[in-house]
Formats: structure tokens, sequence, C-alpha cells
């Protein structure tokens, strides 16, 4: 492997706060969970809704609630400020932690993340709340705080959503992957990697959970770790650049392998936008590893030989 990639690559060792990238595939699923939550029926006749992977802080909501919500996140996708104004109004008429829900998704869309986390944490200190609806709301209001640049805060908030116990569900597992990304922004590389591993058991239908574990791995300069999860990784998500990227890292640094780091960094640019920041590091990447290598030319055999 050349030294300049080597040199390239080891700079990508020192975690960011926030990877524009990262929060691309957050959003994407938490877009998922909450239109999964929605959609879904209530359970009749008392019948248990915590059931299945997704159960757990995916709580189905009744009828009215989930759709009073669902309008009310509308409209704060569409504008904000108008979304801000409907989260207000069902605050009045007695909204509680749901009307927090959608003020804090508000402010997130208008960019106020500190503001989006106050509301989330508000949210979060409704009374009457079950347990998983709480360390929901917590959870948000890390990931906003985390967002914001105030690590200390979003772990505290992301500390306080799994401090009581939670169903080993899908969505808990999503809270330890959300703790373990604050826990590498605060350096605290030992504590995320506790947390990747509860997030790859209980969350491991999710390719960002294998992903951050198998960027932390290499972090941690534990490259067969780092194959490993990245593969898993690429099973669930291989149209995915970010996936396709650290592929191409992690095999570039596991020495000998230029050929397959050289093909997941052109899928990672064929799958990127041109202008997008993984786009431009496949790219690089790319050229510093140089043209593929011709295969050598058969001799040819003379007649009578």
């Amino acid at each position: 492997m050349f030294l300049p990639i080597a040199l390239a690559l080891a700079q990508l060792a020192q975690p960011a706060q926030h990877d524009p990238e990262i929060e691309a595939l957050l959003r994407r699923r938490d877009e998922r969970r909450r239109s999964e939550a929605l959609e879904q029926p209530a359970p009749r006749n008392g019948a248990d809704a915590e059931t299945g992977d997704k159960a757990g802080l995916d709580r189905v909501l009744p009828p009215q609630i989930a759709e009073r919500l669902a309008a009310c996140l509308a409209k704060a996708d569409g504008d904000p400020d108008t979304g801000l104004a409907d989260a207000a109004a069902w605050a009045k008429a007695g909204g509680g932690a749901y009307a927090a829900h959608c003020e804090g998704y508000a402010l997130g869309q208008a960019g106020r993340w500190t503001e989006a986390a106050d509301a989330f944490a508000r949210g979060a200190g409704t009374s009457g709340l079950d347990v998983e609806t709480r360390a929901r709301l917590w959870s948000q209001a890390g990931n906003a705080a985390l967002v914001a640049g105030d690590v200390p805060r979003a772990i505290r908030d992301l500390d306080t959503a799994l401090a009581n116990p939670l169903p080993r569900t899908l969505s808990t597992g999503e809270i330890h992957l959300d703790r373990a990304r604050a826990r590498v922004a605060a350096g605290d590389l030992p504590g995320a990697r506790a947390d990747l591993d509860e997030a790859v058991v209980l969350a491991a239908s999710d390719p960002l959970a294998w992903l951050l574990s198998a960027t932390l791995a290499r972090r941690m300069d534990d490259l067969p770790l780092a194959r490993l999860h990245i593969g898993e990784a690429a099973k669930r998500a291989g149209n995915d650049a970010a996936v396709a990227l650290e592929q191409g890292i992690i095999l570039a640094l596991s020495g000998e392998r230029d050929d397959a780091a050289r093909a997941a960094f052109s899928r990672a640019r064929e799958l990127a936008r041109p202008d997008s920041a993984i786009g431009k590091q496949a790219a690089d990447y790319l050229a510093q590893l140089g043209a593929e290598p011709e295969a050598p030319k058969e001799s040819p055999v003379e007649p009578g030989r």
C-alpha cells in the first residue's frame, strides 16, 4: 500500500463530533422508525403491542394521537414555523409530551438544535409517561444536543434514557448506538465500544450499527473486527456510499488488498453525490492508490517448443 494513502487514512482516526454523512443515515433511520410507528395499527382488546424486534421505544400510539402527531410532523416538514405554531396550539390543548415531541422536531428542522434538545427534554419530563416513551424522548434530546455540539449534555441525556431497565429490542439498541456516537465525540472509545457491542446485538438489522462498530474497531486498531463488521454492514446496505467508503479504508489498511480497496472506493464514488464529502474522499483515495495494475502479458510460445 502506498505511504500517502496510509497517511491520509490515518487522519480519519480522529473522530468528528458531527459527521454530515452519518447524520444523513440517522435521518433516514429516524424517518423510517417514525413512519413505522405511526402507520402500525393500535392493539385491540388490550393485546400486547410490545412484541417483535421493533417493539419497545416505538410504542404504538392510540389512533387519535398518532394522527395528530403525524399531522404536526408533516407541517414541520413543510415549514418549521408552521410546525412550531401547531405544536404550541396542541400544547395549549393538552398535547403534553407528544406536542413537545413535535416542537422538538420542528426546531430541529429549523436547525435550532439546542432548543430542540430543550423541547424533547421537557417532553420527557411529562408525568405519567411509560418508560419506553420517556426513554425515546431523552434519546432524541441527546441526539439534538450532539448535533448542537454539546457533547456532555448529549451523554447526560442518553445516560438518562438508559437509566431504567428497557426491553432488549431494536430501539433500545439504537439508543446504545446513539450514546456510542456521543462517547466517541467525548473521546471515550472504550465506553463507545461497550455501547456498540450492545447495539450490534439488539439492532442487528440496522446497518448503521455495524458501520459505526467497524469504524470504531478501525480507530482502535482492531482490523479483524473492523473487517467482520463492515462486511455485515455491506450485507445490509451494500448500496450505501458511507459503507462502501469505510470498507475501502479498512481493506486498504489491512495490507495487500489494494484491488479490493480500489473496488470499494469506486463503488463509493459512484453511489455518492459528486460534491459530497464521501464522493470527494473516494476520488482522492482512488487517485492515491493509482490505476489498477495491468495483468502480466503471456510470453508468446515459439513454434516447435
